[in-house]
């Protein structure tokens, strides 16, 4: 019983961490089809977006017309940052 136990707990841990990378590979974090995470302010944006920008065949959404002309101006700042903050 208490290995059973102790397996489930394994497989739901690795199965969280496997996820977790899983999104990490993605430019932008995808909640589900109808909500996505703004780039620039990490709010949570629902469909329909109003403020959409397309970069390197992917699309994403904003929360304001703000963040969007950010993003425009310098997007490998913003979808890089994960890397820079994974190196320190």
């Amino acid at each position: 019983m208490k290995t059973t136990l102790i397996i489930c707990i394994f497989a739901l841990g690795f199965t969280s961490i496997y996820r977790s990378n899983a999104t990490e590979i993605n430019q932008q974090l995808v909640l589900t089809d109808s909500v996505k995470i703004d780039p620039v302010c990490k709010m949570k944006v629902k469909s329909p977006a109003k403020h959409i920008s397309t970069y390197q065949k992917t699309e994403y959404w904003f929360c304001a017309k703000g963040c969007q002309l950010k993003f425009d101006k310098n997007p490998d700042g913003f979808l890089n940052k994960k890397e820079s903050q994974k190196e320190h």
